[in-house]
């Protein structure tokens, strides 16, 4: 059987290096079982040398440098059509591959030859679960969301079971289903394309296919700083992630919903952050962060409802 690993990296210089050995120690472990590797690692313009960096560390690999920062769906559908496996593995450069947690992968998806997306534990340096399996974007997971109450499914799961999407942090996926639904939805330039791609999978008839949750494979994240909720990546990064999430998030809903879906939603989320913005406003339990933050999504909400005319359109512009 012949297998890839797939990366998408932008600006991860001090990490890259870690994550590619993490990857090759466990593509030694697989070849030993008769089992062919490669890795594609897709460079999404970086200015800090991170491809470079991934070429000195492992020459063998399969390097594409992208002159401009095409967003994470069009280049992980660059590196899905210079792989070679039939199951393609994506790893986020944040993570390292725990011991034998692709191979335990590996084998669910030849156990359950009607699974077509398969994703591993993300957990903290500590060991604790930082990302497990998740809901679909919906109106349940989008209030909850609007209300500031976790939504993903219990972190606490112990054996692989059948779920409604996973993120494509550490994830595995069948050739065979990109052939059957298309690959990743280039539109979504920063979140919700792995979402994207478990609905259509969910939706597939001819044939079905089913999405997993493997809690046995995981995946160590190798920054403290990595993967934390959106408020938290707001105060490191900036505006830029609460935009490409609202742009993204808007089109999804457009895409699987209607424009009035993402009218009720956006306005939802004006109004819950606006309120929660002027509680921040309050002396004493007022935070500056949380204010700054509400204040962001506020204003990144309102420009997407026209950037994306509702969801219905690409901007020319988006992120």
């Amino acid at each position: 059987m012949n297998i890839s690993f797939v990366i998408v990296t932008s600006n991860v210089k001090k990490l890259i290096g870690n994550c590619l050995e993490s990857i090759f120690e466990t593509a030694a472990e697989l070849e030993g079982a008769d089992v062919k590797t490669d890795v594609v690692v897709v460079d999404n313009a970086s200015a800090d040398g991170t491809a470079d960096t991934a070429k000195s560390a492992c020459p063998q690999i399969t390097l594409i440098r992208n002159a401009d920062n095409r967003g994470y769906a069009a280049a992980a559908n660059q590196g899905i059509a210079a792989a070679a496996g039939d199951l393609i593995f994506f790893v986020d450069p944040q993570l390292a591959l725990e011991p034998g947690s692709a191979r335990r992968l590996l084998d669910y998806m030849e156990t359950n030859t009607a699974c077509g997306i398969a994703g591993g534990k993300i957990v903290d340096p500590k060991g604790f679960a930082l990302k497990a399996s998740r809901r679909l974007p919906g109106f349940v997971s989008k209030m909850a969301s609007a209300l500031g109450i976790r939504c993903r499914c219990k972190a606490t799961i112990s054996q692989p079971k059948e779920v409604c999407a996973v993120d494509f942090s550490f994830t595995v996926v069948r050739k065979a289903l990109f052939c059957n639904i298309g690959k990743l939805d280039e539109r979504f330039f920063g979140t919700h394309a792995d979402m994207d791609l478990c609905r259509r999978a969910h939706k597939a008839l001819n044939p079905t296919w089913k999405v997993a949750y493997v809690p046995q494979a995981s995946a160590r994240v190798l920054d403290r700083f990595a993967m934390k909720a959106e408020p938290a990546d707001f105060a490191l990064y900036g505006e830029g992630v609460v935009r490409a999430r609202t742009r993204s998030e808007q089109m999804y809903f457009w895409k699987h919903y209607c424009s009035l879906t993402v009218l009720f939603f956006a306005l939802t989320d004006i109004a819950v952050h606006s309120v929660r913005y002027g509680i921040n406003l309050l002396p004493r339990i007022g935070d500056a962060d949380k204010r700054a933050y509400h204040c962001a999504v506020v204003r990144e909400t309102s420009n997407a409802m026209l950037d994306t005319q509702l969801g219905s359109q690409f901007p020319t512009k988006p992120w």
